[in-house]
């Protein structure tokens, strides 16, 4: 699956923003993805393994809930990883 950065997470990939993983699951292209880029982990993840609530992960364009991260993905699949912007 390719799994598409963007925003202030594209420095925790060494500013790649198209990265393609292996996996069964989205989850699975997940554990790839931060094993790859270990710092990415430190921000995208909390100290349960579970994706943080300022991000949003979505299967080809459609959101995922933390409970759907076990869909399956193919190698076509695109995974986008979305970040909340906040300030004031």
């Amino acid at each position: 699956m390719i799994f598409k950065v963007r925003g202030v997470l594209l420095r925790f990939t060494n500013y790649e923003n198209e990265i393609e993983v292996g996996g069964a699951t989205v989850r699975d292209g997940l554990t790839a993805l931060t094993e790859r880029y270990p710092d990415l982990a430190e921000v995208l993840m909390d100290r349960e393994g579970s994706v943080r609530a300022t991000h949003l992960i979505a299967l080809n364009g459609e959101k995922l809930t933390p409970t759907e991260l076990d869909r399956e993905a193919t190698e076509d699949d695109r995974v986008d990883i979305v970040t909340a912007i906040s300030g004031g």
